[in-house]
């Protein structure tokens, strides 16, 4: 799968726009990042692109999971408030047949 190029701050910018009327779509506790919660994240960002993760654990753990999830699931952290983060990933084209 090719790299993605980096969103600008345009994009970025957008993208937390439109964020604002989401609501969290997963929230992670003080056990953190499980394999089942890296499971529910990837299918959230197939289905939706741009998702809202509420986070319960101090700051320096929080700036650990968003940079945890970003590599793992191939998606860009780009910003959050408080303790909810906003990820987001282009969606996968759907195939003509």
């Amino acid at each position: 799968m090719d790299e993605p190029t980096p969103l600008s701050s345009a994009e970025k910018k957008e993208l937390r726009g439109i964020a604002q009327r989401l609501k969290p779509h997963v929230h992670i506790g003080k056990n953190g990042l499980s394999e089942t919660v890296t499971k529910e994240i990837e299918m959230a960002l197939t289905k939706n692109g741009l998702i809202k993760i509420r986070f319960e654990s101090d700051k320096a753990a929080m700036k650990q999971f968003q940079a945890d999830i970003a590599e793992s699931n191939q998606c860009e952290y780009i910003g959050g408030i408080g303790k909810v983060g906003i990820f987001f990933r282009e969606m996968p084209e759907e195939e003509k047949v």
